[in-house]
Order: C-alpha cells, then structure tokens, then sequence
C-alpha cells in the first residue's frame, strides 16, 4: 500500500513537473516575441525621432526671416525700397533644334545562326 501512495505521488509530481514546464516554455516564447516586437517598435522610435528633429528644423528655418525674404524675392518678386526688379525675358523668335533620326537597317540573320544561338547561348 505504501508503495502504491508513493508511486502515486511521484506521478502526481510529474504531472505537475510537466504542467510547470510547459507553461515556463510558453513563457518564454512570449518573451522572446514580446523582445522583438520591443525592437521594432525601438527602430521605429529612433526613424521617426529623426523625422521630428528634421521637421522642427523646417518649422524653424518657416518662420525666420531669412525664409520669409527669400520668398518675397524669389516667389513673389518683390523688391525693397532702392532695388531694381530685373527679369529675364525669353527670346520671341527662338531657332528650333533639328531633329537626326538615324534609320538603321534591319539586321537579318541566316536561320542556321538562330539555331546555332539557340543551342549554344551565343548572339548570332
């Protein structure tokens, strides 16, 4: 009788060996997924940090003003008091360019050369 009890409890503690193991399994699988989701979420932070570093430069440089004179100057043309607005026209009467076109002829082949290209990976 004493050998049955502890034969009993000693599959008892096996099954509960087994139960622990596999859930301490499961446990590390998740971990494992959860670091490396932990990683891409990291790589995404750092991207889109440089992305915010990079736009508040932008917002900065909007509204100085340096930015805003040069798209006076160069948007909108204006001048200030003493500058003399100057633009370029174009020519109205412009040479247009001739067009060559090269006519080649077609360059035909004997069929023996395609066979021979076929077979042994050579340009006829």
């Amino acid at each position: 009788m004493k050998s049955k009890l502890k034969y009993a409890l000693i599959a008892i503690g096996l099954a509960i060996l087994v139960v622990l193991l596999s859930d301490f399994n499961a446990r590390i699988a998740e971990l494992n997924r959860l670091r490396r989701e932990h990683e891409q979420v990291a790589t995404q932070l750092a991207g889109m940090q440089g992305t915010q570093a990079a736009l508040q430069t932008q917002i900065v440089y909007a509204t100085s003003d340096a930015a805003v004179l040069e798209n006076a100057y160069e948007e909108y043309r204006m001048v200030r008091p003493g500058d003399v607005l100057v633009v370029p026209l174009a020519a109205e009467t412009a040479t247009p360019t001739p067009v060559v076109s090269a006519a080649s002829e077609p360059v035909t082949h004997a069929p023996w050369e395609y066979w021979f290209a076929l077979f042994f990976e050579e340009t006829p």
